[in-house]
Order: C-alpha cells, then structure tokens, then sequence
C-alpha cells in the first residue's frame, strides 16, 4: 500500500466506517452529551495508537505525532459528534433508538470519515512530517451549539498552522465538491420578540391593545426590509419562524411571542438589518399601544475560507474527482456553523461534498427522512487525506520552517 494512493485502504476499511457510522446514527447524543460518541471515538483512536485527551466535555483531541507538538507544522482536521432533536422518520435498520433525538445532519457521517482519515495516518505514520490534530467536536447545531468556541477556549487550536472541515450537503449533485474563497457561511442573530398589551373579550378589540394585530402587522413589515433597505445587492434573509399568541377562540390574549432568524453574509449588511429590525419593532409598538421586549442573540460569526487554503481543496479535489467536479455554485450558504470560530482563529476552509442522489428528491440536512450518504465515506476521506499530503510539506518548506512561521 501507498501513501500517496490510499484508495486500496480506504476500499478495505470502508465496511467498518460504515458499520460504525450506522451504530452512531443508532445512538444519537445531542450538543455536549456525546458521551457515548465521545467513548466510541476514543476507543478507536487508542486501538490506532493515539493518546486521545478530552476537550470541551465530550470532545476529543488528538494528535498524530503529540511528541512533535509546539516543534512542528500541525494542521488540524475537524469532525462534529452532535445530533439534533428531530424524530427519525425513516425505517432504516440503524434508525435512531432515542425518540426525539436523531442524526439529521449527517455528523454521524464526518466523524466516520475523520475516523478513516485517523486509521490511515496511523498505518502511515513513519512517513508523516510534521503534525496532523484530530478535532471531534461536540455540539456544533445552534440548539446547544458553541462547541468550537469552547475548544477554541480549551487550546485546540494552540500550535496549530491550518484546519480543514468538511460537510454533506443533498442540495448539491452527488459527486461534486463545493469550495470557493471568502465567506461560505451566514452570520446568524436569533430574534426573540415579546409583545404585551391588553387582553380582554374577543367582541370587543376597542377595549384591548391586540398584541396579535400587532405582531401581524410586524411580521408583514419585516419581510419587505431586505429588498428595500439592501437594494439588489441583498445577501440577507429575515425570517419568522415562530408566532406563539392566545389558546381560545373568544379571548384577545395580553401578550405574543415571536421568534425568528437573521442571517446575512457581510457584517455591515448584517448590522444594517438588525438597525432596521429595532426601528420597526418601535415604531410597531408604538403605533398598536403595545410593550415590546426584544432581544437580538448574537450567533455563529461568518465562516471565511481562507484564500490559500480554499485553493489547496481545490486543487486537491480537482486531483481526486476531476476539474468538473470542483464549483463554487450556490456558495455561499445562509446556513449557520460553529467551524467559523476555528477559521476566524487560523487560515482554513470549509468545503462541501454533493449528497443529491441523481433523479431523486433527496432530504435535506434537518428533514425527519435524512440519512447520510455512505457514499461520502471513502471521498470525504480521500479529500482530507489530500490535504494532509500537500499542506504537511508546504508548511514545512516555508523559511525556518518553525511553528511560529507556519502559523503565522
């Protein structure tokens, strides 16, 4: 076997990455209760000869050459453990045990694929320069998200010189890989809007301060914000997502809740919706007579591909599956995620492996009948393993080739 030419390993060891991959899918664990995952993991890891350390609770890092850390280049690959709290409504085999808890996002899929890369770089370890950082993150979905943060905070990322993720994606061909420089992913802000007014009979609304009327009015005027405040240059979406007012029929309730979400792809874009935001939010109250209590939640910051690393992905992807295979179409995505936080720390990027099986309707990420693509196994694999063979060398050639350098 070759380490310039993993395909006959890959092909060996992909029945076991799919076998574990389905016994996680099997026992999904939602943000920072990866237990199970975690030990899993780290199971596997030891059996490779890795020194696995926790980080963040339920994640883990590992280092392929931990007695060369601070001494040389190390890039870092990342992989997400968390599911979501979604009911699984395929009939799979390796359905979901847990009710209300289901791998929806296909992270039961990129720690399979970082488990590959991890046996791989083991069985080649002796011809490996430098350092490779294995990073299986914890709680990556918004709904108990942050978990880069937290490793961030942890070190994860200390001596690191670049990082590399990856993620499914059915709404592009199967086949494909997505990759472009500059921003691929959304800001986000979560809006959380409280309306109290007046109550009272539902026969009289002159007697009451409607906070229904109101948030309908509100929501009316939120949506045309973008195409008359941005102009056609957009790169923004607003969207309510949750109206939450009375529980009868012949009662005006005293108080709505809406919640929503804010999303754009530049930071002054995405600060001039949110001013928008507060000055409809009062004049809307002011004009029904009613309180409005809102709160705009900061969430991921915008995830950045770094140009040279980009570049290095595509390159890499162009070697594996052919120049048509490589695109940057329908980049970026107003979609959310927490690796921002790693490539607003070093140079990375973050690309996209086409799941959309060919003549089918394939769910998305976050629908009830999502199942990663096994498929994606061995390529996800392959891509990252690339990367290694021509990141490693290049960090390593740069004058000094000291880690102070490399990270610069």
């Amino acid at each position: 076997m070759s380490w310039s030419d993993p395909t006959p390993e890959l092909r060996e060891l992909d029945p076991l990455l799919r076998e574990l991959r389905h016994d996680l899918h099997r026992h999904p664990e939602l943000g920072f209760e990866e237990r199970r995952s975690q030990a899993r993991v780290r199971d596997f890891l030891q059996s490779r000869g890795y020194q696995p350390q926790s980080c963040a609770g339920t994640g883990l890092i590992a280092d392929l050459h931990p007695e060369r850390h601070g001494r040389a280049p190390t890039i870092a690959l990342r992989a997400d453990l968390d599911a979501l709290p979604i009911d699984e409504r395929t009939d799979l085999p390796h359905r979901s045990v847990h009710p209300g808890v289901s791998h929806k996002c296909g992270h039961d899929g990129h720690t399979a694929i970082l488990l590959g890369v991890a046996d791989l770089l083991a069985r080649h370890r002796g011809h490996i320069d430098g350092n490779v950082r294995l990073l299986f993150q914890p709680a990556e979905e918004g709904v108990r998200g942050g978990g880069a943060a937290v490793m961030l905070a942890e070190g994860a990322l200390d001596g690191v010189a670049e990082i590399y993720g990856l993620h499914n994606w059915p709404g592009f061909p199967k086949g494909q890989l997505h990759i472009r420089p500059g921003v691929v992913m959304a800001q986000v802000t979560s809006l959380d809007l409280r309306l109290r007014g007046v109550g009272g009979h539902g026969s009289q609304p002159q007697r009451c301060r409607d906070p229904i009327v109101a948030g309908a009015h509100l929501v009316a005027a939120l949506h045309p914000v973008l195409p008359r405040d941005l102009g056609a240059d957009g790169g923004a979406v607003v969207s309510i997502t949750a109206f939450q007012a009375g529980n009868t029929h012949n009662v005006i309730p005293e108080s709505a809740h809406l919640r929503g979400t804010i999303r754009a792809f530049d930071r002054d874009v995405h600060e001039r919706v949110l001013r928008r935001v507060r000055e409809l939010v009062e004049g809307n109250a002011r004009g029904f007579g009613v309180e409005a209590d809102l709160q705009l939640i900061p969430g991921y910051p915008l995830l950045v591909n770094h140009p040279e690393c980009a570049a290095a992905v595509a390159r890499v992807g162009r070697q594996l599956l052919g120049e048509a295979a490589i695109t940057s179409a329908g980049l970026p995505i107003a979609g959310g995620e927490d690796f921002a936080y790693f490539t607003g720390a070093v140079p990375g990027a973050y690309f996209f492996l086409g799941a959309g099986r060919p003549g089918q309707d394939t769910p998305g990420c976050h629908h009830p009948d999502f199942d990663f693509d096994d498929d994606l196994i061995p390529r996800g694999a392959a891509v990252l393993l690339g990367l290694v063979r021509e990141r490693l060398p290049h960090l390593l050639a740069r004058p000094g080739g000291s880690m102070t350098e490399a990270a610069r």
